[in-house]
């Protein structure tokens, strides 16, 4: 892996201390979490008391399993903590959770304290037990300097992980009538920052098209507009990174045409 130039880390720490302290400590693309936690949701049902402890949904255990798009395109999770509303009718009917737990896929959803803890140390034992499994799978993946610290791209690239992006029953056949696989380069609005190349082949695997398109991009390239403020504060690309997808400090990652200062 390619480590930034001394010149990109001055132009990065300059760019990011002119951004508002709100904006640099929120709880989006620049949130804090440890390894084994990064990525995790908490999921509560509508209206639900709040004695009763919500559900922490480990994306990184599913993640080595599924693409993105099955999940949050196919069964309809939105991409916002919070947004869906599930209920446990819903997933007893086969929607959201239920279309994979049911005992074929995954543990059956009447398994409930695998997912519900009853007290504190029920929720301790799980927060437990799902550190144990991240660190075991961890030490089988490639390894990343931030989020999971898992190099997820390399892991799929490599065959270390195999997504399934399909349920029978649910997902409708596809058929590709535009596969877009190129880099397109983008110009950063601050002058000697190396140049962003965003990559759709890499996205496309995880993602598909329809989570991106037509919102919160448009489909013509260089359409939408936005800044790098706006993406901190968890939009457009925050939308993903800094909450599941490898988080924006890693700034090589997306700045990586190389610059030459003078």
């Amino acid at each position: 892996m390619n480590y930034p130039p001394k010149q990109f880390l001055f132009f990065t720490l300059f760019f990011i201390s002119a951004l508002s302290p709100t904006v640099f400590f929120s709880e989006t693309a620049l949130a804090v979490a440890k390894s084994h936690q990064y990525g995790d949701i908490e999921m509560s049902q509508p209206g639900q008391n709040k004695a009763v402890l919500p559900v922490i949904f480990r994306h990184s255990t599913h993640r080595d399993k599924y693409t993105c798009r099955l999940c949050h395109v196919d069964l309809e999770f939105a991409q916002v903590a919070g947004g869906t509303g599930v209920i446990e009718d819903d997933n007893r009917d086969g929607r959201y959770c239920g279309a994979c737990h049911n005992g074929k896929h995954a543990f059956e959803i009447t398994l409930c304290a695998k997912c519900h803890p009853k007290n504190q140390t029920e929720r301790q034992e799980l927060d437990r037990q799902g550190k144990e499994d991240f660190f075991k799978a961890k030490k089988t993946l490639p390894p990343a300097r931030y989020g999971n610290k898992i190099d997820w791209i390399m892991a799929e690239n490599t065959g270390k992980i195999k997504l399934q992006d399909a349920l029978p029953g649910i997902t409708m056949p596809q058929q590709d009538m535009v596969v877009n696989r190129r880099d397109e380069p983008r110009t950063p609005s601050l002058a000697g920052l190396p140049g962003i190349i965003f990559s759709h082949s890499k996205h496309v695997v995880w993602n598909g098209c329809g989570m991106c398109h037509p919102e919160p991009y448009a489909l013509e390239a260089g359409k939408t507009k936005m800044t790098m403020k706006e993406i901190i504060s968890g939009k457009y690309c925050g939308r993903c990174h800094g909450t599941v997808a490898f988080p924006i400090n890693d700034c090589s990652l997306c700045h990586s045409k190389p610059v030459t200062l003078k």
